[in-house]
């Protein structure tokens, strides 16, 4: 990971994808011992509660796995600024230079975006948000899917934004007139848009509790 950034240090999209994609594979993992039988009765027989357990897969997917690719994000865009820098010294000194000097940025902490809330705030806070919110679902699929458990969680979720995406287009067709200038489509919309804002947070709730029932259940 430090070596991805060094490469891409300077590139926000990728990094986001970086940081997403690496952050569903480890939490789509975390539970993969309880559907076997040997380690799930040996991880079901430690000492703790299903909520101590699932606090810290919590904790350890979301919070902490995000604090250690910052960390990470730190480390790979210092020594990527610096051995570019070398390498152009290097390249005046020999006369064969492909490289050109870079100023140390930090793109991913200086960024700034507005996506669909009022105001512009810093790009790690929307991606600490929609980290939360995928770690959770993939947290729950790491219990729910006895194997391949990312691309089971991922196809599940797709298939889910499908069905979704057909009922608001359902939905659109029952509004009469020109969708692009009748009055009970704009209000449509902007209750919608309130609608997720408020619920937006209350997702990574739900698969928390939702995991927690079901680890319940593989014990049982």
């Amino acid at each position: 990971m430090v070596i991805a950034f060094m490469f891409i240090r300077n590139i926000p999209q990728l990094m986001i994808g970086l940081i997403i994609i690496a952050g569903a594979f480890y939490a789509a993992r975390f539970f993969k011992e309880i559907h076997f039988p040997n380690n799930g009765v040996a991880y079901f027989m430690i000492p703790a509660t299903q909520l101590e357990k699932l606090t810290v897969g919590i904790v350890m997917t979301s919070f902490y796995y995000f604090a250690m690719m910052m960390v990470i994000y730190i480390i790979g865009n210092l020594l990527g600024t610096f051995l570019n820098n070398i390498l152009v010294n290097v390249g005046t000194i020999t006369g064969f230079n492909i490289f050109h000097h870079s100023s140390l940025r930090w793109e991913l902490f200086s960024a700034f975006m507005k996506p669909w809330k009022s105001g512009y705030a810093n790009l790690v806070t929307y991606l600490f948000e929609m980290f939360l919110v995928v770690q959770s679902i993939y947290l729950f699929g790491s219990i729910y899917f006895k194997r391949n458990h990312f691309f089971a969680t991922f196809l599940a979720t797709n298939i889910i934004q499908i069905l979704l995406s057909i009922v608001f287009i359902i939905e659109l067709r029952l509004i009469p007139g020109d969708i692009n200038y009748t009055p009970s489509y704009y209000d449509w919309g902007r209750t919608v848009a309130s609608i997720l804002k408020n619920v937006f947070w209350l997702i990574p709730l739900f698969f928390w509790i939702v995991s927690y029932f079901r680890l319940t259940e593989k014990q049982v």
